[in-house]
């Protein structure tokens, strides 16, 4: 009887010890700053720049603008407008009988080594596909054809519009020229989904091109004296 006295006695001082241990643990972990699996980067530096840039390819050349915001220069947001050259408009305001196409984007860039002179970064477009061409009899219009002789061309009455969603990633090599100016060179794929697009929508393109403008403007901190 007095060893089982004992026993229950040393398993209740046990069980005793090994919750008040359990708590302070519990009580260190709530108060322990939560851990995740990706960590905020604070930001320490800014910019801004315009973008000038020409894609070449099977379904023409295009002439490309933009305008980016650089974050901790490794990351930039911005939007950016593509349109297919020539256009063909003259004073009049007429338009030429070739096919036009637009692609209005927003924009995301990954430079993970921007402060290297050569670099390569990851750029990301995602936006809307325009495309203009002839009304085609097939569709219960008949097709413009000028008449010999004459200057006229076609007007935005003869024409048709298809607009689809665009996703454009690409890849480039980019060179610091000076502090302010990039040059960079790369290739591109531009993916369109949606029943309206058509077999030019999508297209690979190569592109070369120049950016100008404040990359990596350092932000003073409110500690600092």
């Amino acid at each position: 009887m007095k060893h089982s006295i004992r026993l229950i006695f040393l398993l209740f001082i046990g069980f005793q010890s090994f919750g008040q241990e359990t708590l302070i643990k519990i009580r260190k972990d709530t108060s322990a700053q939560m851990k995740t699996l990706f960590k905020p980067h604070k930001l320490t530096s800014i910019g801004i720049s315009l973008q000038s840039q020409v894609l070449f390819g099977k379904e023409g050349p295009e002439r490309g603008m933009g305008l980016q915001l650089h974050l901790n220069n490794k990351l930039s947001l911005g939007i950016a407008s593509f349109n297919s050259m020539p256009r063909h408009n003259d004073r009049n305001g007429m338009m030429g009988t070739d096919d036009r196409q637009r692609f209005n984007a927003l924009t995301i860039e990954v430079t993970p080594m921007a402060n290297k002179v050569f670099h390569l970064s990851f750029p990301l477009a995602i936006g809307r596909i325009q495309e203009e061409m002839p009304k085609n009899d097939n569709i219960a219009y008949p097709a413009y054809v000028p008449q010999p002789g004459t200057k006229r061309r076609m007007n935005r009455n003869d024409r048709r519009e298809n607009g689809t969603l665009g996703v454009q990633p690409g890849i480039n090599l980019e060179v610091n020229v000076f502090k302010y100016v990039k040059v960079f060179g790369g290739a591109n794929y531009r993916f369109a989904f949606g029943e309206e697009k058509t077999p030019g929508m999508s297209r690979a393109a190569g592109t070369l091109g120049v950016k100008v403008g404040v990359f990596n403007k350092r932000i003073r901190s409110a500690n600092a004296h």
